[in-house]
């Protein structure tokens, strides 16, 4: 089955199970309380070939703007008064406390960064920061990794942290330091303008650096959309380096495609062109990919965009895909995640109005006053696609062709060498959970400086080297081994795909671990893979989140496990290793301490039930929950198998007992620890001889 009608299906299917009616929103007037007047132009007649381009095409006339007045939230309240994001928070900075106001808190989104403190501590409060930079397409160039490097050592906690969004996150920073960090950022051809906020994040583009059209196609209209949706008014430069502005030229059709009004899309004279005063209702994602690579779990976005080619391989046009979006609040069912599903096609001289066409009919139509409520998905759930599509085709100024047939996508990771294309290699290297520190940190400082390597983040926490030469090759796998950065065959499947969200200590929304629990579950999943005779290079997707909110996107997991109160998790099944169908609660409140008690029965029928080369995603959606449900219900454990390499790892009682004493401590059987150690120590042999 085609792509496209497959994942329209699949969203269907999700569509159907919650069924919800939210109140319209009827428009913006915060313009008119600071001066700024909205002029709508009608457009009845055919589009000019002056404009866009020579093709004929059915017109379509500007929506008419609402000026009723409507409740609005707190934070819309503080957006309005605060001079294009800039009050109170220039204020606030200044003073002597380690901490800054609550409107303030709401402002500095926008520029990057959020206030935390350390949850682990007791008695008072150790205010920091968070900073986030913005990376199209996860491209760091070499200055920019080395000044992070250093502000991790010099101003934060001695970590890098890599995001699902292609980013870094650099934790611990004090409010005093926040400039001083903030300015070398900029200056080393860094951002973390919009990382934050009520506006367009990072976009996300395949890392891979790869000399293909395709490829550096979808890459490069990433960047244009970044540039496009970047706010104007300087805000961000006049708080961090006094008003200079640091910017590269943009591309004249992203300048062209920002100041275009020819449908009412623009605040005619207003700093922010696209934005306004309120900007955007909620956080905003997009992403940009070629068919087949889903590495950017395109459908959990807001605006999911597909190069098309020909076929020689030229770019001719994208498909779009609307509506995806992970958040959600536990117990309330009017909130859910949900699967982007297909606008249309449009040429690729269009696709920057068409992306801003849709940005706009979220902007005058999301909620603005219930923040719950302020996602696109919401806004196309609430309307149905047909009317989404009505609206935007009359911000665009056309109608939106037919989507293109797609080919099945993949999940792809990049990890390990590749070719680029172009005579040089690139190197992908598993992170787990993203979090760069210690040893690994060091020796990626080392070879990135000493061989002068850009690097590219992926959206599964992953780093890649890019322009390796190889000659370099053996060293560098030499010097990363030593690291314990591994080979992917030499690292657990389970550990390649799985993703945690930070939670514990400094996430403020956190209810109970990720990051620093999910090591833990990994190797107790292993030890079920084990005993119930699963084999070691099968794997599943797991993802683990502090919180319902979503950031490692638990909810495209095969198993995702969703924090829902202290110590214990909400499991959530049924998404599949290339990310094309949502996931379902299965369980709630299941404790830390019981995960073998739910997943030993499912595993075990996964074994022996499964159909030929069937993931464990489709083997629970084709089962069914409430056969699950029985299982689970009246299991009664199983003896555990014994392994099928059936290798004889003890030849004396003395070494059997030291061995199964250790392994005690960590929970597992003599015979598993003994393996680990045996299959790490092989992996470190065979990483230092360059295989």
């Amino acid at each position: 089955m085609a792509a496209a009608a497959s994942l329209g299906a699949a969203n269907t299917a999700v569509s159907k199970e919650v069924k919800i009616e939210i109140g319209s929103f009827d428009g913006l007037r915060s313009w008119n309380s600071v001066g700024l007047s909205r002029r709508r132009v009608d457009f009845h007649s055919v589009y000019s070939s002056t404009s866009r381009t020579n093709s004929l095409i059915r017109a379509v006339s500007t929506p008419v703007k609402q000026e009723t007045e409507t409740k609005r939230s707190k934070v819309e309240i503080i957006k309005e008064h605060s001079n294009f994001i800039r009050y109170p928070l220039n204020e606030e900075l200044l003073t002597d406390t380690p901490n800054i106001n609550e409107s303030a808190i709401q402002l500095i989104k926008f520029h990057g960064s959020y206030q935390q403190y350390n949850r682990d501590e007791r008695g008072g409060r150790s205010y920091s920061f968070m900073l986030r930079t913005k990376n199209p397409c996860g491209k760091v160039p070499n200055k920019l990794y080395l000044t992070m490097d250093d502000l991790a050592d010099q101003f934060g906690i001695g970590t890098l942290r890599l995001t699902t969004r292609q980013t870094f996150q650099l934790h611990g920073v004090l409010k005093k330091n926040l400039k001083t960090v903030m300015s070398s950022i900029i200056h080393s051809m860094g951002s973390t303008l919009g990382a934050c906020g009520d506006l367009n994040r990072n976009v996300l583009a395949p890392a891979a650096p790869f000399a293909r059209k395709d490829y550096q196609f979808a890459q490069q209209t990433a960047d244009n959309i970044a540039a496009l949706l970047t706010p104007q008014s300087g805000f961000y430069y006049d708080m961090w380096v006094d008003g200079e502005k640091i910017m590269s030229a943009e591309p004249p059709e992203v300048v062209k495609a920002r100041n275009d009004n020819s449908h009412g899309t623009n605040f005619p004279d207003s700093p922010e062109p696209i934005y306004g005063t309120q900007f955007l209702p909620r956080k905003f994602k997009i992403a940009v990919t070629v068919p087949t690579d889903n590495s950017v779990d395109l459908l959990t976005n807001d605006i999911g965009v597909v190069v098309i080619t020909d076929a020689d391989g030229e770019p001719q046009g994208f498909n779009l895909y609307v509506g995806g979006g992970m958040g959600r609040t536990h117990r309330l069912e009017t909130t859910f995640p949900r699967l982007a599903e297909p606008l249309g096609y449009v040429p690729k001289e269009d696709i920057l109005y068409a992306v801003k066409a849709i940005v706009v009919t979220q902007r005058e139509n999301g909620r603005r006053d219930d923040r719950k409520y302020s996602r696109m998905k919401y806004l196309i759930s609430s309307w149905g696609i047909e009317k989404f599509r009505s609206v935007v085709e009359q911000y665009y100024g056309k109608k939106f062709d037919p989507s293109r047939e797609l080919p099945e996508w993949e999940f792809k990771s990049y990890l390990g060498w590749h070719e680029q294309g172009d005579g040089g290699l690139f190197c992908g290297l598993h992170v787990d959970s993203g979090r760069v520190g210690g040893k690994m940190k060091a020796t990626l400082r080392e070879i990135i400086e000493k061989y002068n390597l850009d690097v590219r983040l992926t959206p599964n926490q992953n780093i890649i080297l890019c322009g390796i030469r190889k000659a370099w090759k053996h060293p560098i796998t030499t010097a990363l081994a030593q690291a314990g950065l591994l080979q992917p065959k030499y690292v657990d499947p389970l550990n390649l795909t799985a993703m945690a969200c930070p939670a514990f200590p400094l996430c403020p929304l956190a209810i109970t671990e990720a990051e620093r629990g999910i090591p833990d579950i990994l190797k107790r999943v292993r030890a079920v893979f084990e005993k119930v005779g699963l084999k070691y290079n099968e794997s599943v997707v797991i993802r683990a989140t502090g919180c319902p909110n979503g950031c490692a996107r638990p909810y495209m997991a095969e198993v995702g496990f969703v924090g829902d109160g202290p110590n214990s998790y909400q499991i959530w099944l049924g998404g599949t290793p290339n990310q094309t169908s949502i996931a379902r609660t299965f369980m709630n409140k299941v404790k830390i301490h019981d995960l073998e008690k739910v997943l030993e029965p499912l595993f075990y029928y996964w074994k022996r039930k499964r159909q030929s080369k069937e993931s464990f995603g489709d083997f629970t959606n084709r089962v069914g929950f409430e056969m699950l449900q029985e299982w689970v219900d009246k299991w009664d454990g199983v003896v555990a198998t014994r392994p099928t390499y059936n290798l004889r790892l003890f030849t004396d009682k003395d070494t059997y007992e030291k061995m199964d004493e250790l392994a005690k401590l960590q929970n597992k059987t003599a015979h598993q620890l003994a393996m680990e150690v045996i299959r790490n120590y092989a992996a470190a042999q065979q990483n230092e001889k360059g295989e």
